[in-house]
Order: structure tokens, then sequence, then C-alpha cells
């Protein structure tokens, strides 16, 4: 017997009983928060031609050929489909779209303990209409979701990659390799960041301005901070701006308690335009979920319209319940047991209590 006769392959998940239960009640409850925000349900494809996910996303899906030669790919994320289903099937509708999807998707991940292939995300996108209002409404959703599902101190920590772009684009820094100092701010490695840009042979304000990124982060002031530092490069600030009304509005709504703001948080998906946050939590040493503008991303599929999501992972929202001990599964009722002298006579039992909405284990009848 080989092992792929009993086994599952690395990277995927299978959950039974108590496990899937509490996985169940977890998604019902952001689900449910989805539902009271107006957001419809879309169940898209599981999987769709390759050339729908580009971009960062391109080296990490599963492809495979079809039988009539085209090239597919499983999903490895859902914002891209629900963008092209946005541009097609539903062209017709005006916008905004408010849109919620639940389900897996497949991606490769490096081999390392605890990386998973096979990912269960929850989240929701919202596709045209006022871009501050949208972006407010999305961060207010994140925060209710976490609070539904039982998470604990959760923080939103919010960025704007109009910051970063601004300084790399707009005030002269044109020639450094922009994707490594994406990763090197992301991991808040200043002297990594330090060494690309002397690489480059960059100096001056612009360069001084994306090394102070590293570590502008903490509480609102950042903002104020930020502004003083980068004063020098207007498309920056304009960034800055946007960012804090959007803060301002959520403050206001009273969910100030649970912001920081991060202005190196540059790292993700390339198609990310404005406003991005992710969420954490002190227990768990990685972020819980996370989403933010991408202005771009439907004018590749011929409709273009400025949209904004999130997204949370159930299966490290489900490990952050259970650090926190608040992650039980739901209580299974007591099931009566159904059985009879005879088959036909124990069923009939079974159905009539069935109608009655109870729960019953069949055990059949001697005949």
């Amino acid at each position: 017997m080989t092992r792929g006769t009993t086994q599952v392959p690395p990277g995927v998940q299978c959950f039974v009983g108590d496990e899937a239960r509490r996985r169940r009640a977890i998604e019902e409850r952001v689900v449910a928060v989805f539902e009271g925000w107006d957001y419809e349900e879309i169940i898209p494809p599981l999987y769709d031609y390759a050339d729908a996910f580009g971009g960062a996303l391109s080296p990490r899906t599963y492809s495979f050929v079809g039988r009539d030669g085209a090239l597919l790919a499983l999903r490895p994320d859902f914002t891209s489909l629900l963008a092209k289903i946005a541009a097609g099937r539903l062209a017709h509708r005006e916008p905004p779209i408010r849109l919620y999807y639940s389900g897996e998707v497949l991606r490769f991940e490096p081999p390392r303990a605890g990386r998973q292939n096979e990912l269960h995300q929850m989240g929701l996108e919202r596709l045209g209409g006022d871009a501050r209002t949208a972006d407010a409404e999305v961060v207010a959703i994140a925060a209710e979701c976490l609070d539904a599902a039982g998470a604990r101190d959760c923080v939103l920590a919010l960025g704007h990659v109009g910051v970063f772009t601004g300084l790399t684009a707009g005030c002269g820094l044109a020639g450094v390799d922009v994707e490594r100092l994406r990763e090197a701010l992301g991991r808040k490695d200043q002297g990594g960041v330090g060494e690309l840009l002397r690489e480059a042979g960059l100096s001056g304000e612009p360069a001084a301005g994306v090394r102070r990124l590293a570590s502008l982060a903490g509480d609102a002031r950042v903002l104020d901070e930020a502004e003083r530092a980068l004063a020098f490069c207007p498309s920056a600030l304009q960034a800055l701006a946007e960012l804090k009304a959007v803060a301002a509005a959520l403050q206001a709504a009273g969910l100030g308690a649970r912001l920081s703001f991060d202005l190196a948080e540059v790292r993700g998906l390339d198609y990310y335009t404005g406003l991005v946050f992710r969420a954490y939590a002190p227990d768990l040493g990685f972020e819980v979920g996370g989403g933010g503008r991408y202005d771009r991303l439907l004018a590749r599929f011929g409709r273009p319209m400025p949209a904004v999501g999130f997204m949370l992972g159930l299966d490290r929202l489900a490990a952050l319940l259970e650090r926190q001990e608040n992650g039980e599964a739901p209580a299974r009722p007591a099931a009566a047991e159904v059985k009879a002298e005879a088959l036909g006579a124990a069923l009939c039992e079974a159905r009539s209590r069935r109608g009655r909405g109870e729960r019953v284990r069949f055990e059949g009848g001697a005949s």
C-alpha cells in the first residue's frame, strides 16, 4: 500500500467532528456580519483561465492544461476572480457592487513548518463608489467580524501604499529595485533599505524619507510625524491626507483604540494602490487577515472601477481563538437512538422524529 492510499499530501487539510464544527461556527459568525452590511454572497468557480491570476500570484498558482488545450489554474485568491466577474457577468450592475465569499484557495507556499497550500478565506469586495466611504466601511466591517468571531485584543494596522509609491515614482527614486525595497520595508529592515539605496546611488531627502518609513509605525501621532518628514513629496502627502481622513472617520465611529498605523506596510499583492491594512493579535505571530484598495485591477478586465476589500483566514482565525481559549466547538445535541424489530417500522419512526426536528441515530431493525 502506497503512502497516497491513506494520507493526504503535505499542505492540504482535513477536518472532522469538533474541528469541523468549530470552523463552521466561526464562518457562520463572520458571514452573518457580511450579510448585516448588505453584502451579497458569490460562489465563484474553483478554477479559471490562468491569465486571470497575473502579477505576484502567477508563480504561485497550481495550473493545468484543460481537455481543450487551454491553460487553467486553481484559484489562488478570490479578488481577481470577483473583479473578472464584475466586468463580465455583472457588467450590467451599477456600482457600488457589494460581494462576499467564503471558500478555499490553493497557492504554492515554500515548504515551511505550519505553511499550508490550501487556505480557507472569508472576505468581501466593494466595487465602485466613493473611495473614502468604502475604505472606512471595510475596515469597520473587519473589526466587527473579529468581534463576532470572539477574537480578543485584535489590532488593525493601517497604511497607504501611495506614500511609498509617491517616494519611489514621483520623488527621485526611480532607479531603485522597488520590489526588493518593498520586501526590506515589510521586514522593517532599515539596514537592508539603506543598502539598496546606496546600491542605486541615491541620497538626499527622498532616500532619507524611504528610510524613515521603516520606523513610522505606532498610534495616530505617526501620521503627523510622517507629514513633517515627507513634506518635500506632494504625492506622499496626498496619500497621508487620504489615510488621515479614513482614520478620522474610524475614530469618530469608536474604533480609535483598535487602530495602529504602519507606513512600511507595502508588502503583499502588487495590485494595491491606496489604503492597506492587516489584522493581528498579540497571541499570534502573524496576521489573521488584511486587505486594501486596488483601483487598477478591474481595468485589466475591461471595466475600470475603484475597489477595496479584505479577507480573514479561517485557519489563522481558528488558531488565534484556540490560543485565546475561545474556540470550543458548539455543543452537539444528543441523538435519539431509533431501532425496532422491523426495519420498516424503525425507519418510519426515524422519519417521524426527523419531521419533528429531532436528532436521531438510526440503528435499524432485525428484519
